[in-house]
């Protein structure tokens, strides 16, 4: 199958309400992971896409403003950082 099958066919279900991962993010930001080493974690990639729009404050998901949500959460998840240090420094 190709990727983009592959990645999409997980993407469809009721866990999109929980990471609120755009559709036309979810397979660039599982590329991406990929990329930055963190395969095998992308179900870690997407609690904390959740967690960085939290702390972004629920902002609409639009590029560029996905990317950034994204990104935060691909720097999370590389550096196991929790949301009080994240918060903290």
């Amino acid at each position: 199958k190709p990727f983009e099958v592959q990645a999409l066919s997980a993407a469809i279900g009721s866990n999109v309400y929980k990471h609120e991962i755009p559709g036309g993010q979810y397979t660039n930001l599982l590329f991406q992971s990929n990329q930055l080493g963190l395969s095998g974690r992308f179900g870690e990639v997407k609690k904390a896409y959740a967690l960085a729009n939290k702390l972004l404050g629920d902002i609409p998901k639009v590029t560029p403003s996905s990317k950034t949500v994204g990104d935060l959460a691909q720097f999370i998840v590389g550096l196991k950082i929790s949301e009080e240090e994240l918060i903290e420094n």
